[in-house]
């Protein structure tokens, strides 16, 4: 019965692509739709001993493998591994770090795209990261005798849910999950709710506490976004609707006395044009990263990509959005990684291990609106020793927490996934 099901949806699924080649919309173009039916360049050929294929979905997820994908390359070195994204933000990002051998985006799972791939791709195992269980793909990838499991794993109640209302059509590509390494015990269990059995699990924690690192030429960094040395710098990293308004109303009655530069950062670049209505609204001076930064200006908005972690790392204080309204917070680890001083709102359920963590080590400061988020900044200004201190233990979490990667690279080798070197 399982089978049927799968099989009408590979005829929906077809019908749909069919549409879209009759009518294409507009914002995909002819080179991403030919990458999502699986096209490969002329001269691509796969090492002879095979790939190893590991998928992210989107910016955030390759973001979280890039220190999974540099162990893997300094053991196996990077031409065998072929990186995908569901995403051309993703894609972007994979091809910018060049940390893997070939980046593409993943094919649409019909068997049409995805045998040619696979046969020319030659994977040798696909590691996919946190969840995306594509019915169609991972049903081929059986047939063709490739394992595939689950790295970084992570599942909220919601897709369970989902997936066990359309179990006909998941039930065989769950069923053939050969490991899934989730992040914590939560997780742990709701893979095991979809009838992933304990034998098959390994909690290994997660990718994200993999990124402590020595810190950056700040220098070069200052120089490359037009920043004095010495002045200082609040960043408000990934903010969504709604916050920005917050942020501003906390910082008006600090400009005067308040000697740096601000930073904003929204959590997606096409907001960019909504804060700069914001900035002009209040009649605040600001310069966008795309046109030259300068610390000339009262605030600096980020409407470039991937480069928020700089702006982490040349920062004296650093406030993590999605938390001032109903979205649950981001990474509080990324300004951990550069010890700097942080600060969140209260809406940070995404995070409640990390933030357990921080607050019993006393490595981060959470405001509930603007009012208390401007007498944060202010004791900032008056207390700047003691917020550094904050940074270097929210640091020392970090470190206790890293080592996912090492240990999830060790299982797929002590469970034949991956050739020990």
């Amino acid at each position: 019965m399982g089978k049927l099901y799968l099989k009408t949806y590979q005829w929906v699924l077809r019908a749909v692509v069919e549409l879209l080649d009759l009518f294409p919309p507009r914002r995909i173009d002819k080179n991403e739709f030919a990458l999502r039916k699986g096209t490969l360049p002329e001269d691509f050929k796969a090492p002879d001993e095979g790939t190893i294929w590991v998928h992210g979905a989107s910016l955030g997820e390759v973001i979280t493998l890039r220190p999974f994908l540099k162990e893997l390359a300094d053991i196996y070195g990077r031409q065998r591994l072929v990186c995908t994204a569901t995403t051309m933000d993703g894609l972007r990002q994979l091809q910018k770090d060049e940390i893997c051998g070939f980046a593409t985006l993943l094919p649409i799972e019909l068997p049409a795209f995805t045998i040619p791939f696979i046969e020319r791709v030659r994977p040798t195992v696909m590691l996919i990261s946190e969840t995306e269980i594509w019915p169609l793909l991972l049903d081929t990838l059986a047939r063709k005798g490739v394992p595939y499991g689950i790295i970084n794993g992570r599942i909220n109640e919601k897709s369970v849910r989902m997936m066990r209302l359309a179990w006909p059509i998941f039930e065989s590509a769950v069923s053939g999950i050969a490991f899934a390494f989730p992040q914590e015990k939560q997780y742990q269990r709701r893979f095991k709710i979809l009838g992933i059995k304990e034998e098959r699990q390994r909690q290994l924690g997660c990718f994200k506490y993999d990124i402590a690192e020595s810190l950056p030429d700040t220098t070069a960094l200052r120089r490359q976004y037009g920043i004095i040395d010495g002045r200082q710098l609040i960043c408000f990293g990934s903010t969504h609707p709604g916050e920005e308004a917050l942020i501003l109303d906390a910082l008006d009655p600090l400009w005067e006395k308040m000697d740096a530069t601000v930073i904003i950062a929204p959590r997606h670049v096409k907001r960019v044009h909504e804060v700069e209505e914001l900035l002009r609204e209040r009649k605040i001076e600001f310069i966008k990263v795309s046109e030259g930064a300068s610390s000339s200006a009262r605030v600096i908005l980020v409407d470039t990509m991937g480069e928020l972690r700089n702006f982490y790392a040349i920062s004296s204080l650093v406030f993590v959005g999605g938390s001032l309204i109903k979205r649950g917070g981001h990474n509080l680890m990324e300004p951990a990684a550069y010890a700097r001083p942080t600060l969140t709102g209260p809406h940070t359920f995404n995070f409640r291990y990390e933030m357990m963590a921080l607050n019993r080590a006393r490595a981060i400061k959470t405001v509930k609106d603007s009012e208390e988020l401007r007498q944060a900044i202010t004791l900032w200004l008056q207390q700047p020793d003691n917020y550094s201190e904050m940074g270097a233990r929210a640091r020392q979490v970090l470190e206790s927490m890293a080592g996912a990667c090492h240990r999830t690279v060790s299982s797929l080798q002590q469970l034949g996934y991956l050739p020990h070197v």
